[in-house]
């Protein structure tokens, strides 16, 4: 299954010294959403921190508590300076590629690279109630909204894509055609309703999370992860790996050993 890793605490050491990170996944919505999170200020010094937000093809419903705001939003490109002004609050849902689409009917498209607030999605949200609560309250109330919103709905096949091109992230884009049996002007067409993103940027973050998970869960060697992964030569796949994460392999495997 499709599980993308966004490791802040690891990546910023100013991040991990300030801010709480957290993920949990939710059973009754994981057709929909990969995960809950949330980031909360350690303490209520005032400091401002950079958040690293690895490219993972996901479009969040993203809530910042201290400002009043709540809408969705995703990144095409790995964000490598998301100030973060502390003592801060934020909650998040990050959707299943392809989720929001089927949540919304609104195009990916609307929702990548910007913020789009929710109120132009559901007027119904309770805005003043929601930010009215504690901070714990309103984690309860997003959970049930979360079952409200995605009550009744259904996923579909460009809901499963992801899950299956993390099985196999060696296919090429041609390939990709023409599996879907769609032209590339249709292919680039539909991923951009559905995803946000085209179908080459959708490959190259599903091949660069899999080389993330590949190396922190199994530690394999720079020789293990060539062959899985098909990588031209170790520079081309270690300029690959610090384009998207800011860190060399070694760098990354260094800093979880601390």
């Amino acid at each position: 299954m499709y599980y993308p890793i966004q490791i802040p605490y690891i990546l910023h050491k100013g991040f991990s010294d300030n801010v709480l990170y957290a993920e949990r996944t939710i059973e009754s919505l994981s057709a929909f959403i990969i995960c809950v999170w949330e980031i909360r200020a350690k303490s209520s010094e005032q400091v401002m921190i950079e958040n690293i937000i690895v490219a993972d093809g996901c479009i969040d419903l993203v809530v910042d508590f201290s400002k009043k705001m709540i809408g969705f939003t995703g990144m095409s490109q790995t964000e490598f300076q998301f100030k973060i002004n502390t003592p801060c609050e934020f909650l998040g849902a990050r959707l299943v590629p392809g989720a929001f689409y089927q949540l919304t009917g609104r195009s990916a498209k609307e929702a990548m690279d910007t913020f789009l607030p929710l109120s132009v999605v559901d007027r119904n949200f309770n805005h003043d109630l929601f930010f009215s609560s504690t901070f714990e309250q309103a984690k309860e109330y997003f959970l049930e909204y979360l079952h409200l919103f995605s009550e009744g709905k259904k996923s579909d096949v460009w809901m499963g894509l992801f899950h299956e091109l993390t099985e196999n992230p060696l296919i090429t884009a041609t390939k990709l055609y023409t599996q879907l049996h769609y032209s590339p002007r249709q292919c680039q067409r539909y991923f951009e309703k559905h995803f946000g993103l085209s179908p080459k940027l959708v490959l190259s973050i599903i091949r660069f999370q899999r080389s993330l998970q590949i190396l922190i869960a199994d530690e394999a060697n720079a020789n293990d992860i060539l062959t899985m992964l098909q990588y031209y030569d170790q520079p081309h796949w270690i300029r690959d790996f610090k384009r998207n994460i800011g860190l060399t392999p070694q760098e990354l495997l260094n800093r979880y050993k601390d």
